[in-house]
């Protein structure tokens, strides 16, 4: 074996399906060091014109219980902060007005003035104050932390402790503020109930002065003349008294009993007017008991939230982290350096010009132009339209050059037909569409052709044209020649061309007695003058091997920028040692 054919064959197990990760990089070990090299190198320039952020923490803990007025006596008692309250009050950290107050401590400057210009650069001041610094909150421990960002380690730790200051100082006003509006609350119902008081007790002095109820002495005075007239009226009935007499006494009696009532009445209106100066003075003492609770928890005021911890600056940046960057850029240069390496192995040895194949013993027998996708819709369209020869012309010079090599054949005798193998070293390589279109080409110029389809492939197109038809095997064929006509289909329009190919899809075909083989293709090259057969892939299928010895010529198609010249040297080299006859090769440029 040469030492190329050595090469060859050791190179054609290094596919991107069968490579071996350890072996690729160290056969690409110089470009993925390179690849290390310049994303090294892009992560120094970044660290150098990048300009880095610092950050600075502080931490606030927030007390779970405060002392609350009760609104339902004057005492105080411990009230719990709740969830929502709480994340209400983060909600207010975060809002504008409180991040002008801490721009308004930290960047003075910057916001004081009028004008335009001096507000515009106000609320842009505040946006940036407010984009610097974040809020993270622990429910399970009450803890605040205040994380600042910026350009300037101080400003960083500025940004932090004025938030945590303002924070505190802002729980300090809301509960002054609610001390203060329940306080004003109380003085307000307090100044009402005095006025009401007041006007109450004027009422009932009026009241006692027009029904003379401070003379305690009348009410006795009118006993004693009611009790008076009681024993006149009784003595003078006793004795007889006219009844003039009789009836004064009882009118007498009678004024004084109404002014009895009058009075007993007055006196009871007297005591629900003093009821009510009582109940009001009672509410007063409540109200004044009150205000003292009032200023007792203004006395005993504390900050809802403590500052544990004080931000301070620091001299490590944490955008761009230098530990971060040279670990992505190690990981993004090995990244990028095995894809190129794995680009690179996938890419290599393929044939990139047709002057290569020149290095081979067997001869190039044409060159045709891309068989593009279009072609074959319009090659696969007009098979129905009888105007093939037309369509196919790409086809012409191939089609002189096998007819020469065939003629050329000892096997060859007159009347009888030729067999021709097309196959290629790998799959996708255009063998079934080059089969296809050689049979056709033959059939419109009037011979009498016989396509076989022995590529296992289902998509290729011959399997879409014979999608819907029903055929028996090429096994079946050789086993009884003569029943060609059963188990061949014909293209509508183009009765000599004949097809065998299963609808369900052809079998990997297996020759072991090649004389019988023989026997039967000699029936059908009496019958045919040209046999066009689709193999397999040579590097995959030994099918091309077996019936190349048979063959009147074996047709071994790469492609440009897909067949890898390793494999096409090796296919080559199989051909050779199994004695396949008159081994062209056919370059299909798409």
């Amino acid at each position: 074996m040469s030492k190329r054919d050595r090469h060859a064959e050791g190179a054609a197990d290094f596919r991107p399906e069968n490579i071996q990760i350890l072996t690729l990089i160290f056969r690409n070990a110089v470009l993925i060091v390179l690849c290390i090299l310049a994303s090294g190198a892009l992560m120094w320039f970044r660290l150098t014109t990048v300009v880095p952020t610092y950050s600075a923490q502080a931490t606030l803990v927030l007390d779970d219980a405060v002392l609350r007025l009760d609104p339902f006596g004057a005492r105080l008692r411990a009230r719990t902060l709740s969830m929502l309250q709480l994340a209400t009050e983060i909600e207010v950290m975060k809002s504008r007005e409180f991040a002008a107050r801490v721009a308004e401590e930290v960047v003075p400057d910057e916001i004081s003035g009028t004008g335009q210009n001096v507000l515009s650069g106000r609320e842009s001041t505040v946006d940036r104050i407010l984009e610097s610094y974040q809020i993270i909150w622990h429910p399970t421990t009450f803890a605040l932390d205040i994380l600042a960002t910026d350009a300037s380690p101080q400003l960083a730790a500025d940004i932090a402790n004025a938030v945590a200051r303002n924070y505190v100082d802002y729980t300090l006003e809301i509960q002054r503020a609610d001390v203060e509006r329940t306080k004003m609350s109380i003085l307000s119902r307090q100044s009402a109930l005095q006025e009401t008081l007041k006007d109450a007790e004027a009422d009932l002095l009026e009241f006692t002065r027009t029904n003379n109820l401070d003379d305690l002495t009348e009410t006795e005075t009118l006993t004693n003349n009611l009790r008076r007239l009681q024993a006149q009226l009784a003595l003078a009935e006793e004795r007889g008294v006219p009844l003039q007499e009789s009836a004064e006494l009882k009118a007498d009696l009678d004024a004084t009993l109404a002014k009895l009532d009058a009075r007993s009445a007055a006196e009871v209106e007297k005591t629900g007017f003093e009821r009510r100066l009582e109940s009001m003075r009672r509410q007063d003492d409540l109200l004044f008991d009150q205000l003292e609770a009032l200023a007792l928890q203004e006395a005993l005021l504390t900050p809802v939230a403590r500052q544990v911890s004080i931000a301070i600056p620091t001299t490590r940046p944490v955008s761009p982290s230098p530990n971060t960057e040279m670990v992505g850029a190690l990981i993004s240069g090995l990244t990028f350096g095995f894809l190129l390496a794995l680009l690179r192995e996938n890419l290599r040895g393929r044939l990139r010009w047709p002057q290569q194949i020149t290095a081979f013993r067997a001869p190039v027998l044409g060159q045709l132009p891309p068989l593009s996708r279009k072609f074959v819709n319009r090659m696969a369209w007009t098979t129905r339209s009888g105007n093939l020869r037309r369509a196919l012309h790409k086809i012409a010079p191939l089609h002189t050059a096998v007819r020469t090599n065939t003629r050329a054949d000892n096997r060859t005798e007159n009347g009888t037909g030729a067999m021709v193998l097309i196959t290629s070293p790998g799959s996708r390589e255009g063998r079934s569409t080059l089969s296809f279109a050689l049979a056709a080409y033959a059939a419109a110029g009037g011979e009498d052709v016989l396509l076989v389809d022995l590529d296992p492939s289902p998509r290729d197109l011959i399997s879409t044209l014979s999608r819907k038809r029903t055929a028996n095997g090429f096994l079946d064929l050789l086993s009884n020649p003569l029943r060609i006509d059963a188990a061949a289909w014909h293209l509508p329009g183009h009765p000599h061309l004949s097809i065998v190919a299963p609808a369900s899809g052809p079998v990997p075909v297996r020759f072991n007695n090649m004389s019988s083989v023989e026997a039967s293709l000699s029936v059908l090259r009496r019958k045919y003058s040209l046999i066009v057969v689709d193999c397999p892939p040579v590097l995959s299928d030994d099918t091309t091997c077996r019936l190349g010895s048979v063959a009147q010529a074996v047709l071994l198609v790469a492609r440009m920028k897909k067949t890898r010249f390793e494999d096409l040297s090796k296919a080559a080299q199989q051909l050779e040692l199994n004695n396949a006859s008159n081994v062209g090769i056919v370059v299909n440029d798409g």
